[in-house]
């Protein structure tokens, strides 16, 4: 294990050496945008557009690289294109917390304004960014905040986001209007308004580790109120065998929502999935017959919303979903009402909803199949029903529940 350490140590001290060296050396594949010919300056009001841009599409002719963003506040007036095999790179060697706002330097602080087009476009396989904070400072807190375009858009295979802090975007990462197979998001924070992270045309494996939603912005109760009556996670059309791991969000309206496009549907596995105050926290309209594979699942409310649901689902869809270890608790009025054509199985699991604005039974089966089986249903439900299961269903076995 210390030989584990000592290794990961080198080898961060080496890649900042090589940063270090890029100052005078960019045959080493860095380039630092802050210096000259590219000359980015990070004081919150010289538009840094063309400089950033030079420097990706120079470490982009020269077959790849990795353009460096020293810790400033970054103004961008336009957007950005992240070419093939082209990382862009700040200071954040985890996922950030922190940004700045132009009054003070947090990391690297990209500051955008464009509301023509998606701000930066990963525009080829292998792009790549990674340990940047991205703010809107012309963002208004308001019931109806501006809406802007996606943060990221992606067009390529292989494209990786990376410890990226997505402050207060209207719309966070688009893998969707274009083929982004085996796409990689891994520690991304922030508090995307309407829409967190949408998935279509992904034929390959796609993964998602490490997203923290959260009010890392503003608790202003205008913008609660937008996102849990207007806000999705995720959501996901078309993906094959999607893996998702260690996710939280907390006050949108849906956590997670699975439906389908020209493309398809989704199925994938799904695990450590945890949404907090969420009025829904998973919406089955469509999947692919494969299923949406869920293990270690965690869904409570602490008011947001007026449905107050933990999985819904949607009538005239048809989803495949397995939940095995779930935890339904807080205000929510009915842990699953699934009115889909499609199957639910869900077991060892934990049922203790409190909602009292029109309770229903905790489990509600009313179309399609259902296996309920070696699940907990606490005492004092406040409907007294833990199963209800409706005459429209075609196969449904409850069994080894404590009721």
């Amino acid at each position: 294990e210390r030989l584990l350490r000592t290794e990961s140590t080198i080898a961060m001290l080496v890649d900042e050496i090589n940063v270090l060296k890029a100052t005078q050396n960019n045959s080493l594949g860095y380039i630092n945008a802050a210096n000259s010919p590219y000359n980015a300056i990070g004081d919150s009001t010289t538009d840094n557009t063309n400089a950033i841009q030079s420097a990706l599409n120079a470490a982009s002719a020269s077959g790849g690289g990795v353009v460096l963003l020293p810790a400033g506040n970054y103004y961008v007036a336009g957007v950005l294109q992240i070419p093939s095999d082209t990382t862009l790179k700040g200071v954040w060697q985890s996922p950030p917390m922190s940004w700045g706002d132009g009054s003070s330097i947090k990391g690297t602080t990209l500051l955008a304004v464009s509301t023509s087009s998606p701000f930066i476009y990963m525009a080829g396989d292998n792009a790549v960014i990674e340990g940047i904070s991205i703010f809107y400072p012309n963002q208004v807190i308001s019931s109806t905040p501006t809406p802007y375009p996606f943060t990221i858009q992606g067009n390529g295979f292989n494209l990786a986001v990376k410890n990226v802090l997505l402050v207060n975007s209207y719309q966070g990462i688009d893998f969707a209007t274009y083929q982004c197979a085996r796409h990689y998001i891994d520690g991304v924070y922030g508090q995307p308004l309407q829409i967190g992270i949408q998935i279509d045309q992904c034929y390959d494996i796609g993964r998602i580790r490490q997203v923290h939603f959260w009010p890392f912005w503003t608790q202003d109760s205008f913008i609660e109120a937008f996102q849990g009556s207007n806000a999705i996670t995720f959501l996901f059309y078309r993906s094959d065998w999607e893996v998702v791991e260690d996710v939280f969000s907390w006050g949108y309206e849906y956590g997670m929502y699975f439906t389908g496009s020209s493309a398809g549907s989704t199925n994938g596995q799904f695990s450590n999935i945890n949404f907090d105050n969420v009025d829904v926290g998973i919406v089955f309209n469509n999947t692919q017959q494969y299923g949406a594979i869920f293990s270690n699942l965690n869904i409570a409310n602490a008011g947001n919303g007026n449905r107050h649901i933990g999985i819904l689902g949607v009538s005239g869809g048809s989803s495949h979903a397995i939940i095995r270890g779930a935890s339904f608790w807080g205000s929510i009025n009915q842990c699953v009402d699934w009115d889909n054509s499609g199957y639910i199985m869900i077991s060892d699991s934990f049922f203790q909803p409190t909602g009292s604005e029109n309770p229903s039974a905790a489990v509600g089966i009313y179309a399609g199949r259902a296996m309920i089986r070696g699940n907990y249903f606490e005492d004092n439900i406040p409907s007294g029903v833990a199963v209800d299961i409706g005459s429209n269903t075609d196969r449904v076995m409850v069994v080894d529940n404590e009721l």
